[in-house]
């Protein structure tokens, strides 16, 4: 299969292409992944910039606490691996199909030609990961706000000996550090 230039253009640049900018594109590689397989795995290098063309994925990271814990589920349209694409630096978590998945790939050698000679095409491909960040921060703040004003009513809701203990414990603390420096001078 080759890559399907009218779906990109409908759904990652929302435009029609030029001809020339078409064939700037061809540079994506087009991957096919059986359900169950690692379409990225944690720790590997993070040289190339996914789309997710077909198929839903899911993103896992092993959390200290919960073990292993799925962040967020991939669907069509998705741009995903663009934090250790533009930083250049090792995965973070991984992403498995859940289905068969279709994955374009643009590695970070064929981005930097696309800046030098496309450099539309790479503002509509920053722009693209720029609205992926921005949903991802804005999922967080519905998800986390919630969960920071449950534990602030429960800080609210301590005793008031329980909130002076660590005030009291720097006092005593740096008054003792104080007193050993007095001490250590008059000698």
């Amino acid at each position: 299969m080759s890559v399907d230039m009218a779906w990109l253009e409908e759904n990652i640049f929302k435009k029609e292409l030029p001809d020339s900018k078409r064939q700037a594109l061809a540079c994506l590689k087009e991957v096919t992944f059986a359900s169950g397989e690692k379409i990225i795995e944690e720790g590997q290098a993070g040289g190339t910039l996914e789309i997710m063309r077909s198929g839903r994925a899911k993103v896992e990271d092993n959390n200290r606490y919960e073990g292993r814990v799925t962040l967020t589920e991939i669907e069509p349209g998705t741009v995903f691996g663009e934090l250790a694409f533009l930083s250049n630096r090792s995965r973070t978590a991984d992403v498995t199909a859940m289905e068969e998945c279709v994955v374009y790939s643009l590695s970070q050698d064929d981005f930097t030609q696309l800046m030098k000679h496309h450099h539309e095409l790479a503002y509509a491909i920053l722009i693209t990961i720029l609205e992926r960040q921005t949903s991802v921060i804005m999922s967080q703040r519905i998800t986390i706000a919630p969960i920071l004003r449950r534990l602030n009513d429960k800080t609210n809701k301590l005793p008031l000996i329980v909130k002076l203990v660590p005030i009291i414990f720097t006092l005593i603390y740096f008054g003792g550090l104080a007193f050993v420096s007095l001490r250590d001078l008059s000698y």
